[in-house]
């Protein structure tokens, strides 16, 4: 279902307006919109719209992600994970353990061969 309207269809329909109502154009614009869906609706379809949205957020460049829910406890539950997930507590626990793991990581290897550690990659480097 679609939350768009044909302003003609509405403003000149005589059942609705005797007289036809004016209409207002203001100007806007468009963003390209890219749609991602399943082929199958599966019987959890909660879960499985946070999984995509989180597939969504992790692999591609930033923009919105508009989710379609059918009520106010699916809307706040997802909301909660999702937060729970990659909200800023979330992002800066993630930081704080690869703080750890850093120190870890000096604990084990000599200090002049480690060169970069971070989430996605380790170069070791001997000293420099």
């Amino acid at each position: 279902m679609s939350a768009t309207l044909r302003v003609s269809d509405f403003a000149e329909n005589k059942t609705l307006f005797t007289t036809p109502p004016p209409v207002i154009t203001v100007a806007a614009r468009q963003y390209p919109v890219t749609i991602h869906f399943s082929r199958r609706t599966r019987p959890d379809y909660v879960t499985e719209a946070i999984k995509k949205a989180s597939k969504i957020h992790t692999r591609l460049p930033p923009g919105g992600i508009l989710i379609f829910l059918t009520g106010q406890n699916e809307i706040t539950g997802v909301c909660r994970k999702l937060e729970a997930k990659f909200g800023r507590k979330a992002i800066e626990e993630k930081k704080r353990r690869r703080g750890q793991v850093q120190r870890r990581w000096h604990g084990f290897v000599d200090k002049d061969e480690v060169h970069t550690i971070d989430s996605k990659t380790m170069t070791l480097a001997k000293g420099s």
